[in-house]
């Protein structure tokens, strides 16, 4: 049985704790009385195909899926991908998924089947991506014939279903006119939603259920709109914690537990890092994979999957956590930019204050008025190709002005209108240029509970552009916290693992 998670308290005979920033790891010293946050231990991924089966043949709130398929039927099989896993499956799940739904469509005589990729605004699937996440066999059945797409939400083809305040849905044709639609998607998180709502409508419905007013009831509502209008399945697979292997074996481990292959391995990727120019370290941290458990399978209705799947993730995976005055987060740029063993600035924000920081059950990490403090150099690197979108509002916008309701009046026309930047998100695989603008306001509403965010090792500049500071080490860090706040409580979420400080 995997290891829960838990909560050390760091006093002299604690050793010196793993810090990643960026692309940097190191050993740092923490205050005594620091509370660490250690995620669940990491197990290896196993056969899914019994999960599976077992959740096909027994849905929550809905027939077998056996049971809904007969021939001549048009499917349509959505696969989720709004919220990305990094670091990314070393075998992705959702391979195994989509090939027992086939399997399953072709003895019920359905012939007419299509996939539609539903990332709504994160960058649309290109070949490669289709067969890293289904496989050779899927590929090379539905990519020639055009059966499998990745849904564009600035399309002028999509469909309008329903309706939510007035206000139209329009979704994936493909969708519109299906007569089963079953959803494939990830938990590796908090809860957000059936993907229909923000993977495969149309970018006016995103921005209100996900924008700078939007809201997780905005998306269930707009979800269950598409629910009555569409015939849907969903299908939900409940990730556990990131296991690395090879010379990332290391963040697996306990400190005090490492033995020398552990120490050998933290040892030489840290002077790797020290001594290779970037594309040396790119070699080692821009895409890394990593094994995931299955923690179970939940599938029938989308209304009954999301919420019993995120109750799921939650029990394998909260720690209970007491309230803070200052947290503490590693930020590894290979978990949330996959490519850039770094990251972005304002990537390295959203996930450090939304994705980390932000992230708790009933209450808070760190109290109202509190400290966040994130590592990482906040390095002014940006893909001219993907982040094109993420540069201009970095350079220009934020300088004018941080207020997201001033920067939706102001520049979200803007963006919505850009030729160029529509161009690198429809045929480029670029982020459509809303995106940036979406991760602001999220990193705004909790930077807006907090007294004080603070870059240890980052960039002054870089840190000035987003109203944070920067500090050069953690000691400096914690002192400039004193300053705006009191320092009693201290909590540090450790390593790279999901929302390991999920509080309940």
């Amino acid at each position: 049985m995997t290891r829960p998670g838990f909560v050390l308290t760091v006093d002299e005979r604690t050793p010196d704790l793993l810090t990643l920033a960026g692309s940097r790891v190191q050993l740092q010293r923490f205050p005594a009385g620091t509370q660490v946050v250690y995620p669940p231990d990491a197990s290896p991924s196993s056969d899914p195909v019994l999960l599976i089966d077992g959740a096909l043949a027994a849905p929550i709130a809905s027939d077998p899926l056996p049971a809904v398929l007969r021939p001549g039927m048009k499917l349509t099989i959505v696969v989720g991908s709004v919220h990305p896993v990094q670091p990314r499956m070393r075998f992705d799940i959702r391979r195994s998924i989509v090939e027992r739904v086939l399997e399953h469509a072709a003895r019920a005589g359905v012939d007419d089947v299509a996939i539609v990729i539903a990332a709504g605004l994160t960058p649309r699937w290109a070949t490669q991506d289709v067969v890293a996440a289904l496989g050779d066999r899927v590929a090379a059945s539905f990519l020639p014939d055009g059966f499998v797409h990745s849904h564009d939400v600035a399309s002028p083809d999509l469909v309008e279903v329903t309706s939510v305040d007035g206000q139209p849905v329009r979704v994936d044709p493909r969708i519109a006119e299906s007569d089963l639609v079953v959803v494939v998607d990830l938990c590796h998180g908090r809860g957000a939603g059936c993907v229909l709502a923000t993977g495969a409508t149309d970018v006016a419905t995103i921005n209100r259920v996900a924008g700078i007013d939007g809201s997780r009831d905005a998306v269930d509502t707009v979800s269950a709109a598409i629910g009555r209008a569409v015939n849907v399945f969903a299908i939900s697979a409940v990730l556990g914690q990131p296991l690395m292997r090879g010379p990332l074996g290391f963040l697996n481990e306990r400190e005090w537990e490492w033995r020398l292959p552990e120490q050998l391995s933290f040892a030489a990727t840290r002077q790797f890092i020290g001594l290779m120019p970037m594309h040396g370290s790119h070699r080692l941290y821009a895409a890394p994979r990593a094994d995931y458990e299955l923690l179970d399978i939940v599938a029938g209705d989308a209304a009954a999957v999301v919420p019993q799947a995120s109750e799921v993730w939650h029990a394998a995976n909260a720690v209970s956590v007491p309230t803070a005055d200052v947290v503490i987060t590693s930020v590894w740029g290979s978990s949330f930019d996959p490519g850039d063993p770094i990251g972005s600035p304002i990537n390295a924000a959203h996930h450090a204050l939304v994705e980390r920081v932000g992230s708790h059950g009933d209450q808070p990490l760190v109290r109202e008025g509190g400290v966040a403090l994130a590592l990482h150099p906040l390095t002014r690197a940006f893909s001219n190709r993907l982040q094109s979108p993420t540069s201009d509002f970095f350079e220009k916008v934020l300088p004018v002005t941080r207020d997201p309701h001033e920067i939706r009046q102001r520049f979200e026309p803007q963006a919505l209108e850009d030729d160029w930047h529509l161009k690198l998100y429809r045929e480029h695989h670029a982020h459509h240029p809303l995106a940036v603008f979406h991760s602001w306001y999220r990193i705004q509403e909790v930077t807006s509970r907090l007294a004080e965010v603070i870059w240890v090792g980052g960039s002054r500049s870089s840190a000035a552009v987003l109203g944070h500071r920067a500090a050069t080490t953690l000691d400096d860090a914690l002192e400039l916290a004193r300053e705006r706040a009191d320092v009693e409580r201290i909590t540090y979420l450790h390593g790279p693992g999901l929302a390991a400080g999920e509080c309940r």
